[in-house]
């Protein structure tokens, strides 16, 4: 593959040190003091998050039945750091899934944050607690950065040209739309293959504060995307 240095434009995004979890739950003692009942924590009226109790709904759309709220984008802060142009300038970007099936739903809506209907869905089950979205910015990545020192002899075996190994957790602590496709349990091949696609990363959110251990991952083709359309779109968790 040739494609190793070829830069891509990406948003990126961190997570708000707290993160929520429902105020039916007992707090247990393995939570740290940076979870709080969703009660106790001012979220705004679509301000962009991933998982929790916590959903803002355009009006008249319903919570997708054997699914899981899995995030919301307010495309109105995002799309200025979006340098590839492809996304929405608008309007909420909502997600939902079931992680162990690997299927989702994702719904656009143009509207604006004050029309959003605010909906309680507590639950125990994945993505029972929510972490709001802090900082966005622009940023590049190359497939370049999927690749590791050697740590010893036995590794030399497998290093490429340059000395350098494949590093299946590499991406892993990025949360970001666009860019490398990130999974564990794939192989350089099937990364190489998914990237260098008409796919692309619809979003991204990684270890980087959102997520203890594993990646969750929406694909969508460039068409789709294009037309505004959010049918189609792919599902996935990757953890070892």
């Amino acid at each position: 593959m040739n494609n190793l240095n070829n830069k891509f434009d990406i948003i990126s995004f961190t997570a708000d040190n707290k993160q929520y979890y429902p105020a039916s739950m007992k707090k247990e003692s393995w939570m740290p003091d940076s979870y709080v009942k969703h009660t106790d924590i001012e979220i705004p009226l679509g301000h962009s998050r991933y998982g929790g109790p916590v959903i803002d709904l355009p009006n008249g759309i319903e919570h997708p039945e054997g699914l899981r709220f899995a995030g919301q984008l307010d495309l109105a802060r995002l799309s200025p750091f979006d340098k590839t142009e492809l996304l929405p300038k608008t309007g909420q970007l909502i997600f939902f899934a079931d992680i162990l099936n690997d299927t989702g739903k994702v719904i656009y809506a143009d509207v604006t944050n004050n029309s959003l209907v605010r909906v309680i869905r507590e639950h125990e089950d994945n993505f029972f607690l929510g972490v709001l979205i802090d900082n966005i910015f622009s940023d590049e990545e190359t497939f370049s950065d999927r690749f590791r020192e050697v740590e010893d002899e036995y590794e030399a075996e497998d290093a490429n040209s340059e000395g350098k190994l494949w590093d299946a957790f590499a991406g892993s602590d990025k949360s970001k739309i666009f860019g490398i496709y990130t999974h564990c349990q794939y192989g350089q091949e099937q990364i190489e293959q998914i990237t260098f696609s008409d796919k692309l990363l619809l979003l991204q959110v990684g270890e980087n504060g959102f997520n203890d251990e594993g990646v969750f991952s929406v694909l969508i083709s460039r068409e789709d995307l294009a037309n505004r359309n959010f049918n189609n779109c792919e599902f996935a968790w990757g953890q070892s």
